[in-house]
């Protein structure tokens, strides 16, 4: 019975193991060329009507630069009093804020909640109707609340901030469907970032100015009391020069008078620099671009999707043409090898029975 299944199965195995040609490779894409025209031409027909569906989306970009504040008087006379002998104490918080905290500020929620509570022309009225933010991205909810924490997740997915480590200039993107919106929401962003951080320098100022002006009046207190104690031993010591002991107590209240006078001329400067920074409205950032309405749009790419799709098309079609052929080929090869394996099976089956 094996050996006369032997001859079918080497034969099976002989008609697949053929080498195939690069004509036999060629030559079933030239006869259903239409099947992969019409395939691809479908498939980027397709694309262009799922294209043309999508709302087109504009991305506005501005670029600004924050101010470094460790630069500024305040913040060195504030350094220069840290270092008298620890007269001072604890003083406020005098470090630099780095680019990648006003990045981090214009994705947080109090910036977020007062763009969209914003007024901004609406994009669909010709007659230039202004309309929140919340309403012109038409934020879904069933309360204003909720609309608004739906709003902040939504506007924070549209603007993104990034920071140039090398420069420090940091660059705010806004994605929206009307390129004057992205660019208004851009610069209003930028405009409430100000405003927050020209309140906070206020604010510290503020605080500033308190801490100086009490650290002034104990300065002064002490510069008093010990100039009367100065007075007091040079009142009761008119001849000290010559006693050691004498000299050296005269030196040690000179020295503790001359220590007071440089903290409170100090604190003295640093209290009017306070004073004017409290009401100083300058800005904290620098724009280096405002943002513009972009003219061309973002996305979708019509011409590079609707290309994808053609060549993805004429590969699928290829792939489709080369199936239907390996089919063909399969049931072609498998007929007569199946009908001589089926009668070798059949003679095996009855070799047996005309033995006997």
């Amino acid at each position: 019975m094996a050996a006369g299944l032997e001859p079918a199965a080497r034969s099976m195995r002989e008609n697949g193991e053929r080498d195939i040609s690069f004509f036999e490779l060629l030559t079933p894409l030239v006869r259903r060329w239409k099947l992969i025209l019409g395939t691809a031409l479908a498939s980027a027909a397709l694309a262009a009507v799922v294209l043309l569906l999508q709302r087109p989306v504009y991305t506005a970009e501005t670029n600004f630069t924050p101010e470094t504040p460790n630069s500024s008087g305040l913040a060195s006379s504030i350094v220069g009093l840290a270092g008298l002998a620890g007269q001072l104490g604890v003083g406020p918080n005098i470090s630099g804020v780095s680019p990648e905290f006003f990045a981090r500020l214009l994705q947080s929620r109090e910036v977020l909640r007062s763009t969209l509570l914003t007024e901004f022309p609406d994009p669909r009225s010709s007659n230039g109707i202004k309309r929140p933010l919340l309403d012109l991205i038409e934020t879904q909810g069933e309360s204003r609340e909720e609309r608004l924490q739906n709003g902040v997740r939504l506007l924070g997915q549209m603007a993104e901030a990034s920071v140039d480590n090398a420069t420090g200039i940091v660059s705010l993107e806004v994605e929206m469907h009307s390129p004057e919106l992205a660019a208004g929401v851009a610069n209003r962003m930028l405009e409430l970032l100000n405003q927050f951080n020209l309140e906070r320098r206020q604010s510290q100022s503020r605080e500033q100015r308190r801490f100086t002006g009490d650290r002034l009046r104990e300065a002064e207190q002490e510069l008093r009391e010990a100039e009367r104690t100065q007075l007091r031993f040079l009142q009761n010591n008119r001849q000290y020069q010559g006693s050691p002991l004498l000299e050296f107590q005269a030196a040690q209240l000179g020295r503790a008078v001359q220590l007071k006078q440089e903290v409170f001329l100090t604190l003295t400067k640093a209290h009017e620099e306070a004073r004017i920074s409290e009401v100083r409205d300058t800005p904290v950032i620098t724009v280096v671009d405002p943002a513009v309405a972009p003219a061309k749009r973002t996305r979708p790419r019509r011409t590079l999707g609707v290309s994808l799709a053609f060549v993805g098309g004429a590969v699928l079609g290829i792939a489709m043409v080369y199936l239907g052929v390996y089919r063909r080929r399969v049931r072609r090869e498998a007929a007569p090898d199946y009908m001589a394996f089926q009668a070798a099976l059949e003679e095996a089956r009855g070799s047996p029975a005309r033995a006997r």
